[in-house]
Parts: C-alpha cells; sequence; structure tokens
C-alpha cells in the first residue's frame, strides 16, 4: 500500500474532501483538526507503536530478564531482613542470659546487695526482708548495667 493509498484512506475516514490538503483543512478548522487529531494519536499510541514496542521487547528478552532481577531483589531484601530478624532474636537472648546470670553473681557473692536492690531501699546490715513489692526492675537494670559496663571496675566493688 503506497502513502497516497493511505493519505487518501484517513482523508475520507475523517471526512475529508479528496482534493483538500491536510494544512488547509487544519487552518480553516482547528476544532475539528484538534477533535480527529486527539483520538488518531491515541488509536496509533495504544494499538499500533504499543504492540510494536511491546513485541520488540519481548523478543529482546528485557523484560524476562528485569522480572528475574526483580524477584531476585524481593528475594535479597527477604533473606536480608530475615538474617537482621534472626541477629536480633540471638542478640536479645544473650542479653537475658547474660542479666539473669549477673543476678545469680550479686545474690551469691553480695546477698546485702541483692537484697537491698529488690526491695528498693537501704537496708541495715543483716536485715531480712519480709513481704513487700520486690523490685524486680531495678535487679534487672543493676545487672544489665553490669555487663554493659565497659569497665569492670565500676561494679567490683559491689561484690566485695
Amino acid at each position: 500500500m503506497s502513502i497516497k493509498a493511505l493519505k487518501s484512506l484517513f482523508k475520507s475516514a475523517s471526512g475529508i474532501p479528496e482534493k483538500t490538503s491536510f494544512r488547509s483543512f487544519a487552518k480553516e478548522n482547528p476544532l475539528t483538526t484538534f477533535g480527529l487529531a486527539a483520538p488518531t494519536a491515541g488509536f496509533l499510541a495504544t494499538d499500533i507503536a504499543a504492540p510494536i514496542g511491546g513485541g520488540l521487547l519481548g523478543a529482546s528478552g528485557y523484560t524476562e530478564y528485569s522480572q528475574k532481577q526483580a524477584l531476585k531483589d524481593q528475594y535479597d531484601i527477604f533473606a536480608e531482613q530475615r538474617s537482621n530478624q534472626v541477629a536480633n532474636q540471638l542478640r536479645n537472648k544473650r542479653i537475658e542470659e547474660m542479666v539473669q546470670r549477673n543476678m545469680d553473681i550479686v545474690a551469691q557473692y553480695n546477698p546485702q546487695l541483692y537484697n537491698q536492690v529488690m526491695a528498693g531501699k537501704v537496708l541495715p546490715k543483716g536485715a531480712v526482708v519480709l513481704g513487700g513489692p520486690r523490685r524486680q526492675d531495678l535487679m534487672e537494670e543493676l545487672a544489665y548495667m553490669m555487663g554493659s559496663s565497659s569497665s569492670p571496675e565500676d561494679f567490683q566493688s559491689l561484690l566485695s
């Protein structure tokens, strides 16, 4: 099909008289030309250019590659999140074990300090605590600070 035949097909389909050029018709009827040009551009873009472009991309394997890359990226993100989650769980478990071990050390080597912290007040030497709320939070805080302190000398005086 030649370009002349294609032009005459478009002219007859759009209602432009056979002897009139597109330019002269556009100058005389700008609104009509716009009304014809917008749907034609949409038709060309969606129904002609898109399938051709999609076919070229599909034949090149680019879409397949990009889908594989997207899946790989998703897996990498998942694996990193899971690794971080496991690391956090292990760290939390080590901290809990360290706190419990330090609480046991304080109770074993300095029962007076242990009783004072658990009572939440200073007690006379050799006092026995009967009843009252136990300050487990204070004891855990002390044990945590013992384990996370940069210098063990800070807490050596508590155990002697």
